[in-house]
């Protein structure tokens, strides 16, 4: 009788690791929805040096486009970054448009494959975090 009900218990047991597995592989895999709340962050590397009256011209310039939030423009290095709202603006075309509007070459930086291995992974949802703490708090 011991076995039988060890036999069950590990059956029951394997059935829920196997639900979360398949829940899990799911949410990693699924294409994220845009969500207008959401905010991105770019750059933008200038390619000729930039001196303050320049840098506060595309700080001005960036502002003044719709969905940009928040501009830090830094002439010492020749780079601006910019937050955004992915859902209201492309960050590659609004690169693509300062640089001709303003007369700058630019270019958006785009991390490369290692750099974005090396990065920290952020959990998408809220959802996903408290599967992840009730898998903690049972296992």
């Amino acid at each position: 009788m011991n076995i039988q009900k060890l036999l069950r218990v590990g059956a029951i047991t394997l059935s829920i690791l196997v639900v979360l597995l398949v829940v899990h592989i799911y949410w990693v895999t699924r294409p994220p929805k845009a969500d207008v709340n959401n905010i991105a962050m770019a750059r933008i590397d200038f390619k000729t040096a930039l001196n303050q009256q320049q840098g506060a011209s595309i700080t001005a310039w960036l502002y003044a486009q719709k969905g940009v939030t928040h501009v830090l423009c830094n002439t010492q290095t020749n780079i601006a970054v910019f937050t955004f709202y992915p859902a209201q603006v492309n960050a590659t075309q609004l690169t693509a448009k300062l640089s001709k509007e303003l007369g700058l070459p630019a270019n958006r930086y785009l991390p490369s494959n290692d750099e974005l291995a090396s990065g920290c992974p952020v959990l998408p949802n809220l959802a996903q975090k408290k599967l992840i703490q009730i898998a903690q708090s049972v296992f």
